[in-house]
């Protein structure tokens, strides 16, 4: 039984067919784990797991950064954004590699179906190991438990660290493997950080506009070049009909795209516009939450259409949907860092007025 379940998880086929390499992580007994999550299904758990997955997703993780970033505090959120947008990163790269199929792909029988406002089959785009919503859950909470000890947010925090990456194995999207190496790699993602951020974090500040414009453009080209690297030497290594699904099913170009665009616009904002946080003005918040809610909102949608725009010339040229993917999201981003600030900063210089 154990050498049969050996051979199944180092037999690499075509993509579908492959097994879950990340079964040897955690043991040989993710399919028993994750009937055995799914058993406790009812209408009351489904309906806390579909909404709080949703927390977990990008649109609802970038409107809380940004309005975060616009209202509270500018430097800290800066930092987060960093963080999140490098970890998102070298998850995809860590997918691409492991290239491992959802529980719903490999097996029908993890499929699942809930009935919260409308009937849902829940499913997921690209590969599972690890889990993305587990990996931030792990990269931002870990952060923020350095700098927040209070009760409340212990709270939470555990709540969202616990209950999101469960919810990815009991609506059969992740394996009980993906979560668990996910929650691990973000909180060794944060701690990295921290320490990195602590010994070299002056000398970047100290840098010329010039200096970190280039450093913002060079950072994000290098992060989309090791996951071209990591596409081919995954395909290298495991065959090359690998190679038309890992382009498909990576976001090579989208975090990369908001890394480089967030740094870049960082610099011009502070050089131009240089927003303050009105200490908590009750006019000058409801403006920067109603337009930075729309803009992102907006902006993440049209983004999301244009680069499902080039998806299908990914059998023709791999890497043009990446290229898109990460013009479009490098957009996105400067725009949220200058072009968002300076728009309200215009609209409060009339409201505030003499205040």
């Amino acid at each position: 039984m154990v050498i049969e379940r050996f051979e199944r998880i180092f037999s690499v086929k075509a993509i579908k067919g492959c097994d879950k390499l990340s079964d040897l992580i955690l043991g040989l007994f993710g399919e028993q784990i994750l009937e055995f999550i799914q058993s406790f299904s009812n209408d009351i758990i489904d309906f806390y797991f579909g909404v709080v997955t949703t927390f977990g997703n990008t649109l609802p993780i970038l409107i809380v950064m940004v309005l975060l970033y616009y209202t509270y505090n500018k430097e800290y959120m800066l930092k987060i954004i960093y963080l999140i947008t490098l970890s998102a990163c070298l998850n995809s790269i860590l997918k691409i590699f492991f290239h491992n199929p959802r529980p719903y792909i490999y097996d029908e029988k993890f499929k699942v179906t809930t009935q919260i406002l409308r009937e849902t089959t829940w499913s997921a785009s690209g590969y599972s190991f690890p889990s993305g919503h587990s990996q931030t859950q792990g990269t931002l909470w870990g952060f923020v438990f350095q700098k927040y000890r209070n009760f409340s947010i212990l709270v939470l925090g555990l709540v969202l660290l616990i209950s999101i990456p469960l919810s990815r194995s009991y609506l059969g999207v992740h394996w009980p493997s993906d979560i668990i190496i996910g929650v691990v790699v973000g909180i060794l993602v944060a701690l990295l950080y921290v320490q990195i951020d602590k010994r070299y974090g002056s000398y970047y500040t100290q840098k010329s506009d010039k200096v970190k414009i280039f450093l913002g453009f060079l950072s994000s080209i290098i992060l989309v070049i090791l996951g071209f690297g990591v596409v081919y030497l995954t395909t290298f290594l495991f065959g090359s009909a690998l190679v038309t699904d890992l382009w498909n099913n990576s976001d090579l170009g989208v975090y990369p795209g908001i890394f480089g665009g967030i740094i870049v616009g960082k610099v011009f904002e502070d050089q131009y516009i240089n927003f303050k946080i009105y200490g908590r003005q009750p006019v000058s918040l409801l403006i920067r939450i109603i337009i930075g809610f729309t803009s992102v909102v907006l902006l993440y949608f049209f983004t999301d259409k244009v680069s499902g725009l080039f998806e299908n010339s990914q059998s023709i040229v791999p890497w043009v949907s990446t290229l898109v993917d990460y013009c479009s999201y490098f957009i996105l981003a400067f725009t949220l860092a200058l072009i968002i600030p300076w728009l309200f900063t215009k609209i409060e210089s009339v409201f505030l007025k003499g205040k």
